[in-house]
């Protein structure tokens, strides 16, 4: 999605037959003229070498952080299997404490490994969260009031909302599934048959089920959690920046 963003972006004036006029795909400031050959397709060249170096290493970035949740959601598919699986593996009391021990030990590497994540993406996230909500409104009053529809300028608006959506999709489906699988080692511990141990054994096991009662929830500086909800409450935000500028915009 986001190369085909850069690609409706870097060609539009190119199908427009704008590059008659000299226009560039992206509207800067240069301290010579742009309008004369060969600084125009100099000029030219460079923006889109410089697109392509921006859309991947944002695409990179985006992986990177899909990466680091897909992985955190997987150690806790692992670990909820071992706790459901503790008592099938041997009836031997002692083998279950030792194993009861290991699982809390996975847990607790887990939620630091999800903590040193978080503060490396913190600031990127919010980031994002906040260019993209009013990013997504201006975008989409530029395509209602000053773009001609069917238009290669007007695909390369769309293409790039869809872009922006995706990524913050992105950031909200991984960061929400990490939440529901932490929930699962919860449901996991009821369900390991350990009725029939020890009395200590099951003052770590109520103990263990008490910690996990409360779910790792991914999120951006502890203002926005990582979740389907926020990526809702984005898209409303964009709604509403959208309706703000349309209904100024129409009193002019």
């Amino acid at each position: 999605m986001a190369y085909g963003s850069m690609f409706f972006w870097s060609t539009y004036p190119i199908f427009d037959n704008s590059v008659k006029k000299y226009r560039l795909p992206f509207l800067a400031w240069y301290p010579y003229n742009t309008k004369i050959s060969p600084y125009y397709e100099i000029t030219y060249v460079y923006q889109v070498f410089g697109i392509i170096f921006l859309a991947t290493t944002a695409v990179s970035v985006d992986n990177l952080i899909a990466a680091l949740n897909v992985y955190i959601g997987a150690q806790f598919d692992i670990l909820c299997d071992d706790v459901l699986h503790l008592y099938d593996v041997t009836n031997e009391i002692t083998n279950f404490s030792e194993k009861l021990i290991k699982c809390v030990m996975h847990h607790q590497l887990i939620l630091e490994f999800a903590k040193n994540s978080n503060c490396f993406f913190n600031w990127i996230v919010l980031g994002q969260f906040f260019i993209s909500g009013i990013t997504i409104g201006i975008t989409m009053f530029q395509l209602t009031t000053q773009v001609v529809p069917l238009t290669s300028e007007f695909f390369s608006l769309v293409s790039f909302i869809m872009a922006i959506i995706v990524e913050i999709f992105m950031y909200c489906w991984f960061g929400n599934e990490v939440e529901l699988k932490s929930r699962n080692i919860l449901y996991a511990a009821f369900k390991s048959n350990w009725i029939d141990t020890s009395k200590e054994v099951k003052k770590n096991m109520i103990f263990f089920i008490l910690r996990c009662q409360r779910p790792l929830k991914m999120s951006a500086l502890n203002l926005f959690y990582l979740s389907l909800d926020t990526f809702m409450k984005i898209l409303r935000a964009s709604w509403s920046y959208f309706a703000l500028l349309y209904q100024v915009g129409s009193r002019k």
